[in-house]
């Protein structure tokens, strides 16, 4: 993402046009990549207490691998 210019105004127009489930997967998506709250928060606009609500930030990063029995 670019956090200025057209580029920062075309990306908030399409994040805006998503489903919430939409836009709370590719917040994870982010936030799974090491971007840290913080930065999510500045560069969507958001505020971080609204970030923490959206993504499952108490489980982690990235998917875990599921034990075998």
């Amino acid at each position: 993402m670019f956090p200025f210019g057209i580029q920062k105004e075309i990306n908030s127009a399409f994040f805006d046009q998503l489903p919430m489930r939409d836009q709370n997967e590719f917040l994870q998506q982010i936030y799974d990549k090491h971007y840290s709250v913080s930065e999510i928060a500045r560069h969507m606009g958001l505020k971080k207490d609204t970030i923490y609500s959206r993504i499952h930030a108490h489980r982690g990063r990235g998917p875990k691998a599921i034990p075998a029995d």
